[in-house]
């Protein structure tokens, strides 16, 4: 007797410990026409571990797109996991420049996703082939010495460095211009003149810790970005990870390139470093000239630029912040 009565205590032993399980949060599935914000320095649920960094993920026309991947891997796994994204179920990845705070967390993606496919922007410094000439002075000189001592056995000095890239073995494209991949979605392929690599910005330069006008070393720091645009019968959803080139040149190249207008903008705007009057007249270009009909900011816009951008949008201003889901 005592064997069958051992029976029903131990079942229900195991029912009373899975209802002190905490939830399990794997394999949510993102639904189309939503983006949430997988990795950022703000927002309202505190279950999640807010950092400087961006990431969001979004599905269009049943292709699950993963837009950037935060800081540090570390914190973005832990915000996977508390969120449930499964990124097995990512069928591509945009990754919009080649900064930390944007790019880190791939190292978790390809862990877990090995054969994803990347999109990256043509960035010599982050993968993408080399054009490079070694033939240097008096290239004649090279006939003098043995063939030993000549580059590639005294072959052609103008080649193509096909490097491996920081991401090893990844099935990555780098992408130079702007193009559509599927139906109705956009890579927006743009060029930072200034705000490369975050000394120089249009009207200011970085220099000994004080913001000071333009100096010629601001010119042409060329990074190249990449931004994602997706059709809808409402106009264009455009996301962009940092703004380098401008938001508003990234606006201006999608409606050149979709010859749409806006619906939606989401992302990083990159207002941080501005001035209220020099935001102000970007967010006045943003609504009365690009004529934008929502916006979503996220990571480095700012906090004066979400201020001025909520009172301008006002009704069509949406929140996003870490762990929000929107939708368009």
């Amino acid at each position: 007797m005592k064997k069958y009565l051992f029976v029903p205590i131990l079942l229900s032993f195991f029912i009373l410990s899975s209802l002190n399980q905490p939830e399990d949060n794997t394999n949510k599935i993102v639904q189309e026409g939503t983006i949430t914000n997988l990795y950022d320095a703000f927002g309202k649920d505190t279950t999640l571990t807010p950092d400087f960094g961006f990431s969001c993920i979004t599905k269009y026309k049943g292709k699950t797109i993963l837009f950037d991947a935060g800081s540090n891997a570390d914190i973005f796994k832990r915000n996977m996991l508390q969120l449930g994204i499964d990124l097995t179920q990512v069928d591509m990845v945009v990754l919009s420049h080649g900064h930390f705070d944007h790019l880190n967390g791939i190292d978790y993606v390809l862990q877990v996703n090995p054969n994803v496919k990347i999109y990256f922007p043509y960035d010599i410094f982050w993968g993408a082939p080399v054009p490079f000439d070694a033939t240097g002075q008096e290239a004649d000189v090279k006939d003098s010495l043995p063939k030993y001592m000549q580059y590639f056995n005294g072959g052609n000095t103008k080649f193509l460095i096909k490097q491996s890239g920081r991401f090893w073995n990844a099935n990555i494209e780098f992408v130079k211009g702007s193009k559509e991949i599927l139906p109705g979605l956009f890579l927006i392929a743009t060029s930072s003149q200034y705000m490369g690599y975050f000394s120089c910005y249009p009207g200011k330069s970085f220099v000994e810790g004080q913001f000071e006008q333009d100096a010629d070393h601001c010119k042409n720091t060329n990074l190249p970005e990449l931004s994602l645009a997706m059709k809808t019968d409402k106009g264009e959803v455009l996301i962009a990870g940092c703004s380098h080139t401008g938001i508003e040149n990234i606006v201006n190249e999608t409606m050149k390139t979709t010859g749409n207008n806006i619906e939606l903008l989401y992302g990083g705007f990159h207002l941080l470093p501005f001035d209220r009057p020099q935001t102000l007249r970007i967010v006045q270009l943003l609504r009365q000239d690009l004529k934008i009909h929502r916006v979503a900011p996220a990571h480095c816009t700012g906090h004066l630029a979400f201020k001025i951008l909520k009172d301008t949008f006002q009704g069509d201003y949406v929140y996003a912040g870490l762990g929000e889901t929107i939708s368009y």
